[in-house]
């Protein structure tokens, strides 16, 4: 029983130690961004995010070492069960958000501050031993029986966040990854595919082992569910602060205030216009390329811009930046004066922001080249 109880609470201590580094490497971060004030923000945020979680964590763990710990501890605990996923859910929000401003709902904070003054009112009236007994024995403590819906609560309250805020993330990413595609010229960079793949192995892997355990479901009481439900969250701070530090996200600007103004601006683009642009100032070479900077060089507005080689060239921003850098590299590659340089100079040089990126899009390229022939 000792060895299973140090099992679980070895479980619950990695996502901790895992978000306190996270948190530190954040703060560490921000410091260097100074000069950019949104990427400063967002890194004290995602790093105060890690500090929440944390103290989530550290609750399951007294759970299991310290029944009166965690008895003392149940309200902070409860709250940031809550709180850890509404910000996460807010995180993933700011990250794709698509440059139109949507307002956060102020009930995503408002009603796990409401649960939570519940369940401190349940604390301050029912003695200790008895909130012990409606936790861990399942016994309803008369006369304070009530106590124990309030820390079935938890369980409730666990399995509801631990999957409502895990699919509003995923649908936020669905459209945001529909959407990127026609605004950065490195899509598979910047389309959180990543965050997608983790908050999808969140939803599949945590909520039933945790509530399982809650609940005293002695088949998910198992170490092995335990770590079931520990090991997606503790993949998910790491992978998550990783790409944060590496930048694999792109924060869409909102659209200069005078382009809705100016629609009579599509047709001021020209197809040979366009082209000549293209080649002459050869933007595709920067592989930081949104369509903003194109437009912004052909002195029009983004919607217009896509709309227009939508039609023109039946694709959208994305393939076409990306088609005209396979074409530089393939002029690189014929050209003497490359014949030294390596594949990965060249790839760089024709404006991928990455040989990962060029495979990618090569391999993409080719299988629609295939489907063409049938």
């Amino acid at each position: 029983m000792i060895a299973h109880e140090l099992v679980e609470a070895f479980a619950f201590s990695t996502p901790v130690l895992c978000a306190v580094c996270c948190m530190l490497m954040m703060l560490m971060d921000a410091r260097t961004c100074k000069r950019n004030r949104q990427e400063r923000r967002l890194r004290l945020y995602l790093a105060f995010i890690y500090l929440v979680t944390a103290l989530g964590w550290l609750g399951m763990v007294l759970y299991v070492v310290s029944p009166e710990g965690y008895i003392s501890y149940h309200t902070v605990f409860l709250l940031t069960l809550m709180l850890d996923q509404v910000m996460f859910y807010r995180l993933v929000a700011i990250l794709t958000g698509t440059g139109s401003p949507r307002p956060f709902n102020r009930l995503h904070i408002v009603v796990p501050f409401v649960i939570t003054a519940l369940s401190l009112g349940c604390d301050l009236l029912v003695p200790a031993g008895k909130q012990m007994t409606a936790v861990y024995s399942g016994a309803d403590p008369t006369p304070g029986a009530w106590s124990g819906a309030v820390y079935m609560l938890t369980s409730v309250v666990f399995i509801v966040y631990n999957t409502l805020y895990p699919l509003l993330s995923l649908r936020n990413i669905r459209r945001y990854g529909r959407f990127v595609v026609d605004y950065s010229s490195d899509a598979g960079r910047t389309s959180l595919d990543w965050l997608f793949f983790m908050q999808l192995l969140i939803l599949i892997c945590v909520p039933v082992p945790f509530a399982g355990l809650l609940l005293g479901i002695d088949t998910f009481a198992s170490p092995w569910f335990v770590w079931l439900g520990a090991l997606p969250y503790f993949a998910y701070y790491i992978i998550l602060c990783y790409n944060m530090l590496d930048g694999n996200y792109l924060i869409i600007q909102p659209d200069p205030a005078n382009e809705a103004a100016t629609p009579d601006k599509e047709t001021a683009i020209d197809r040979r216009q366009f082209e000549r642009y293209l080649r002459d100032k050869k933007p595709h070479l920067d592989p930081k390329l949104r369509i903003t900077d194109l437009a912004t060089g052909l002195n029009t507005n983004r919607s217009c811009l896509s709309s227009f080689i939508n039609r023109e060239y039946g694709m959208n921003f994305s393939r076409l930046i990306n088609r005209l850098r396979l074409q530089e590299l393939e002029r690189l590659r014929l050209s003497p004066r490359h014949t030294e340089k390596s594949n990965m100079e060249l790839v760089l040089k024709a404006g991928f922001g990455s040989y990962r990126n060029y495979l990618r899009v090569k391999k993409e390229e080719d299988r629609k080249s295939l489907l063409k022939m049938f």
